[in-house]
This record gives C-alpha cells, sequence and structure tokens, in this order.
C-alpha cells in the first residue's frame, strides 16, 4: 500500500538552530552531488525555523523528488511545508508547488 499522496515529502527535525548548520552543510554537499548539473524544478530541501522562549528548533523538508537523500538523512514521511512558513535551502524553490 502507497502512502497517502499528501504524504510525499520527508522531513527531520536538526535541533537547536545554533547546531544545525553542520547537517545542513551535509545536506547541502549531497544534495549538489546528486545532481551537479543544477537541479530539477521539483527538487528541493527548506528549512523551517521555529522559536520557543529562547530556543529555536530547526526543520528540514525534502520534497517528493530527493526523497532518497531524506532517506539517507533520516527523515520520516511528512506532509508539505506551508510555503509562507519555509525557506529554501538548495533546489529549486518553484518544488514546493
Amino acid at each position: 500500500m502507497s502512502a497517502e499522496p499528501q504524504l510525499r515529502w520527508r522531513c527531520r527535525s536538526l535541533g537547536d538552530g545554533l547546531l544545525a548548520s553542520v547537517p545542513l552543510n551535509e545536506i547541502c554537499q549531497a544534495f549538489d552531488e546528486l545532481h551537479p548539473a543544477g537541479a530539477p524544478s521539483d527538487a528541493a530541501v527548506f528549512m523551517r525555523h521555529r522559536l520557543d522562549g529562547l530556543q529555536c528548533e530547526v526543520t528540514v523538508f525534502f520534497s517528493p523528488a530527493v526523497d532518497e537523500l531524506g532517506r539517507r538523512f533520516g527523515a520520516h514521511l511528512c506532509y508539505p511545508p506551508e510555503p509562507e512558513a519555509v525557506e529554501l535551502v538548495v533546489g529549486s524553490a518553484t518544488a514546493l508547488r
């Protein structure tokens, strides 16, 4: 049985915003290795910051076109992110459409 269509994205919490830069760099590097000539329009990784008091939690979202990359980084199936709540990390911003 396949996953619901809206559960085709993958996401993973990277924890505290101060510590997220190392895994974010690794994700960007791996993405660039997959798409050395440039990303297709449906391939992207997005990031959401959530502020809770003084703590900032970072979550990354992998579009369905980079499902295998998401799996490699331990991301689980999730709903697509809200466009106004995320920023592009790497790839094409049109992947949110």
